[in-house]
């Protein structure tokens, strides 16, 4: 491809892996993204003839497509914001979304948790009915018929949607008349769910959607087992980096709120293609599924208006659970399957919280319990003496790489852990690739060994005498690539992790305040969520994001939230217990709380059990 002028330097946004990196003059997205240690897949080197480097336009402009472009690109008329990277080349700031088919490898996602096994406890019922065939002595219609063959053997009535009764006259004809039936039966009612060969399994699928990433788990709901667990982006991200953005961008209009939900539904139906295709099943064999995440995901999955989660007091537009046909929802899975979504807490608080206090079982705990799970919005529960306070905590997207100057999520080549010995610098990267970022995990590392070190002070400030800080402009330089690159620690990057370990810690703080105890009082510190599960504890302590106790105090437990979902799929009387947990648990506003100011900047210090008092 030739370049026929010369272009400009531009900051690219690479959604999901949240990597922001500078262009070089004439250097298209696809060199951009290679440079920067991103693996986009380009099979036919640039040329624009496999078109294997798939990117969305999200904001900024592009040059306009190339003939190579509009020949690989047949959807480029529906959707013109569809490029490949080697062909384009920005003409502004931008922000870019590369979908999962384009990258080589993924980003490492935290999916599994620890699970506590549990009954399987369904209101399904399965039944093999033979149904007569019609004749001209028998014009019955087909759902007559089968409701009748089904009385014949429960003595029941039988009701079914219309979306379920359109699916028989196919089925029974393809199954010469004998057929599976999935019925619900609960509260005096027997509804039909889906109709199968009579060989068939079936299935559930739970979903923990977390701003960032999704985690799956097919489950079979004839023996409970799990058949299949996997991750992948939340394709929202693109549109905002954490929920308070997503809010801000549905509230502009009512077509940004449904494109929000859209992305979400059409990577949830992705899926469900997916992981169909793989274990050689159809999607009516999926009769039931369980979707949590925080209260503004759970809106915008809903559809519900997210206009009260922008503004003071931040309530949300229920609180109670919901159980959503998944047809009418654009689902496509069992024809009378739901789609159930536990109590949320309160406006920050959600429905994966109240998972995650399910899958700990700290509601019948005898001991105090400190439930962490952080994330891009970090929920925090405190059960002492049979009472649980919950609070939620704005602690940013810093610890997912973003705000951070070479920060990204934790992919290949991400620095996951930092040591700095004798003022020299040792490093670890995920999956052994040449250093191209900092993720979550390395910058709580990094954090800890400057102040260890003493490169940072207790406010965070850069020891100008130190001989490892750059002089100049006062940053300590992590990795130098062989094409000169460097990857930085600033002094912004401290302050942002300031702001996301000081929410943390003062949401612990005030909790032990409501509950009348001393941090060092708590039994057991559960540190769930993806960020939770690969972080190194002992440092979260030395900069004070964590209280210092002893280790043992602390369990690392992984994706709490996804378990619960699990528990709830598995077992209805679960949905009972979430809906009490969910009356049961008080909600604190951390920002009305009177100590909550001294609270969070003492809370800023970057020390073990720092005191601004004593600094001062």
């Amino acid at each position: 491809m030739e370049k026929n002028h010369k272009f400009s330097s531009f900051i690219i946004n690479i959604e999901p892996i949240g990597k922001r990196v500078i262009s070089h003059e004439d250097e298209t997205l696809a060199e951009c993204a290679l440079r920067a240690g991103i693996d986009l897949i380009t099979s036919c080197n640039g040329l624009g003839v496999c078109g294997s480097c798939k990117i969305e336009l999200i904001e900024g402009q592009l040059t306009h497509p190339t003939s190579n472009e509009v020949n690989k690109l047949g959807k480029l008329r529906d959707n013109p914001n569809m490029r490949l990277a080697c062909q384009t080349f920005p003409l502004s700031d931008v922000t870019i979304f590369i979908p999962p088919g384009s990258l080589t490898q993924g980003q490492q996602l935290q999916v599994e948790g620890q699970y506590h096994p549990i009954a399987l406890q369904t209101p399904f019922q399965v039944y093999i009915l033979e149904l007569d065939q019609p004749s001209l002595k028998d014009l019955r219609g087909d759902w007559e018929r089968l409701q009748d063959a089904y009385f014949s053997q429960v003595h029941q009535s039988l009701s079914a949607s219309l979306t379920t009764i359109s699916e028989i006259p196919a089925i029974i004809r393809s199954q010469n008349w004998k057929v599976k039936v999935i019925v619900r039966e609960e509260n005096n009612k027997n509804e039909l769910i889906s109709i199968l060969p009579p060989d068939s399994t079936y299935y559930g699928i739970a979903l923990d959607i977390g701003s960032t990433k999704i985690a799956a788990f097919l489950v079979n709901l004839e023996n409970g087992e799990m058949l299949d667990q996997s991750g992948f982006m939340n394709p929202q991200i693109a549109l905002g980096e954490d929920v308070v953005n997503r809010i801000s961008h549905a509230m502009q209009n009512q077509d940004n709120s449904k494109k929000l939900q859209n992305l979400l539904l059409d990577r949830i139906h992705q899926y469900i293609q997916e992981i169909s295709r793989k274990y050689k099943l159809d999607p009516s064999q999926i009769i039931d599924m369980v979707v949590v995440g925080n209260t503004a995901i759970h809106h915008l999955f809903c559809g519900l208006p997210v206009k009260s989660l922008g503004e003071a007091p931040y309530v949300p537009v229920i609180q109670t659970s919901l159980s959503i046909p998944a047809r009418h929802h654009g689902i496509h899975i069992a024809p009378g399957a739901s789609v159930y979504l536990p109590p949320n807490i309160a406006g920050y608080v959600g429905a994966d919280h109240t998972a995650a206090v399910l899958a700990t079982r700290i509601q019948d705990s005898p001991q105090t319990v400190c439930l962490i799970d952080i994330g891009t919005n970090t929920e925090i529960s405190l059960i002492h003496l049979e009472k649980i306070h919950a609070c939620s905590c704005a602690s940013g997207p810093a610890f997912e790489g973003a705000h951070i100057q070479d920060g990204m999520r934790a992919a290949p080549g991400a620095i996951d852990q930092v040591r700095i010995e004798d003022n020299k610098i040792y490093l670890s990267t995920i999956g052994k690739k040449p250093a191209t970022g900092i993720c979550g995990s390395g910058i709580l590392s990094v954090m800890a060994e400057m102040r260890k070190n003493q490169i940072i002070d207790q406010r965070g400030v850069f020891n100008r005498s130190h001989p490892m800080i750059n002089q100049d402009q006062k940053y300590l330089v992590l990795n130098k690539s062989e094409n000169g690159q460097e990857i930085r620690i600033t002094r912004k990057d401290v302050n942002e992790v300031q702001l996301a370990k000081g929410a943390i810690r003062s949401g612990i703080e005030i909790l032990c305040q409501k509950a009348n105890i001393q941090p060092d009082q708590i039994d057991h510190f559960l540190i769930a969520g993806a960020f939770g599960n690969y972080l190194d504890l002992a440092s979260a302590i030395e900069i004070g994001m964590f209280p210092d106790v002893p280790l043992e105090k602390y369990h690392q437990i992984g994706n709490a939230a996804g378990a619960g979902a699990r528990m709830l799929l598995i077992n209805h009387d679960q949905r009972k217990v979430a809906e009490t947990v969910g009356k049961q648990i008080d909600y604190v506003e951390l920002t009305a709380e009177p100590s909550f100011n001294d609270t969070y900047v003492s809370a800023l210090i970057m020390e073990k059990n720092g005191n601004l008092k004593q600094l001062l």
